[in-house]
């Protein structure tokens, strides 16, 4: 499956698993990845129980995703190297999770960004 197979709604389509798993390899071949970030800084949806950063495959569908609920908000590019070597550790230390390709009914496996990283690096 390449990115250009994706660009469509078919991506959104895919079960969450799925998505987990395409980010991963995307991750794995140091691809880069998307977020939502404004002025204050990146998105984090809180849930209760867990401080959730949202991460997509590609600028578009960031901000597909973002158009609804988060007028204001961009997307930002993170490298997969300092998606593994900063973000992913802090994270780690500041107890957040990751929301991983969240379809447009908000439907995403979470992890922790200490599970996360185990499944990159696997």
């Amino acid at each position: 499956m390449t990115i250009a197979s994706l660009l469509d709604d078919r991506f959104y389509h895919l079960l969450s698993n799925e998505r987990y798993d395409y980010m991963l390899k995307l991750i794995k071949q140091k691809r880069d990845i998307w977020t939502l970030a404004d002025a204050e800084g990146c998105l984090i949806i809180d849930l209760g129980s867990d401080k959730v950063l949202p991460i997509w495959p590609t600028e578009a569908f960031a901000k597909t995703w973002g158009e609804k609920d988060y007028l204001g908000f961009e997307a930002l590019n993170i490298s997969a190297t300092d998606w593994t070597e900063k973000w992913l550790p802090g994270m780690q230390q500041d107890g957040y999770s990751v929301g991983v390709a969240p379809n447009l009914a908000g439907e995403c496996i979470v992890s922790s960004a200490e599970e996360h990283a185990d499944d990159v690096q696997k």
